[in-house]
């Protein structure tokens, strides 16, 4: 099938792949965009279709209205998400595989819970659900506050801004470094200050209603899954919900153990496209 059309205020990157192939979908994280995938699509597109979109308020596609960000950030990218599948369904796609990572993992895991017509199965890569109880709307602003000055130092001074970039992640694929720089100068800054990069309402509702085959991957540096939560997220009894925890690895899984994410998702994407198609 030939590429496929989205609305317009979004943009989606399509990586390749056999044209009758099952679909991923990717969704990245928190000021990332769809060129942030460049080692795992290029190991997943000789077996699938490979797109990836730019959230809104990230890359190139549309920024924030005062009415969006006032309904909320991960509220807007779930009806954006929802938009985009419809489109892929309207165009006689097959539902898809949604792999979502951070923020990208709450949206796909709330699209897996309010439309699982439209998708398959979910991957979330070390996924922020929804709010943490414990977080406080003060503690979001401050979170928010401190995002927006990072931002803005990539568009002060980039140079110095990836040399840090390069020394915190030194072990990365080299492909991955390019598209990760390029995100973070195309963030939306006002979004970004909201402190606001999951829907509302407590993760646990989230998990808890996931209606398609779902693995999540967490990594042991307890970023924003500690055994705690890990051990809360079984006790859901969610039958759709498995759990593996990658070691070795920091909130960016597919970039900090590559081998290791891949040995835990590919056989499970095999696995699952296999069964459903």
């Amino acid at each position: 099938m030939p590429s496929p059309e989205f609305p317009p205020e979004l943009t989606v990157h399509d990586y390749g792949g056999p044209q009758d192939a099952p679909v991923l979908v990717l969704l990245h994280g928190l000021t990332d965009s769809g060129e942030c995938w460049a080692d795992a699509a290029a190991r997943w597109a000789p077996r699938y279709r490979v797109l990836a979109w730019d959230a809104r308020g990230h890359g190139t596609s549309a920024r924030f209205t005062p009415q969006q960000l006032e309904a909320g950030v991960g509220e807007t990218m779930v009806a954006d998400a929802i938009a985009m599948l419809e489109s892929l369904r309207d165009q006689g796609f097959e539902r898809p595989v949604l792999v979502g990572h951070s923020m990208g993992g709450g949206t796909a895991g709330s699209v897996a819970a309010s439309r699982p017509d439209l998708v398959r199965a979910v991957v979330l890569e070390d996924p922020a659900l929804g709010e943490d109880p414990d977080e406080t709307a003060d503690d979001r602003l401050k979170a928010g506050a401190e995002r927006a000055v990072d931002a803005q130092g990539w568009l002060d001074d980039p140079d110095a801004a990836l040399a840090r970039g390069l020394a915190d992640n030194p072990h990365w694929p080299p492909s991955e470094y390019d598209g990760w720089a390029r995100a973070k100068k195309q963030t939306d800054l006002a979004m970004l200050a909201t402190g606001q990069a999951r829907v509302r309402g407590p993760w646990q509702e989230v998990a808890a209603e996931i209606a398609v085959p779902a693995l999540v991957v967490t990594c042991d540096d307890d970023y924003l899954w500690d055994d705690a939560k890990r051990a809360e997220l079984y006790a859901l009894g969610n039958p759709h919900l498995e759990v593996v925890t990658v070691h070795d690895a920091d909130h960016c899984i597919r970039r900090s153990n590559v081998e290791g994410f891949h040995a835990v998702v590919d056989p499970w994407l095999e696995q699952h496209v296999s069964d459903q198609t």
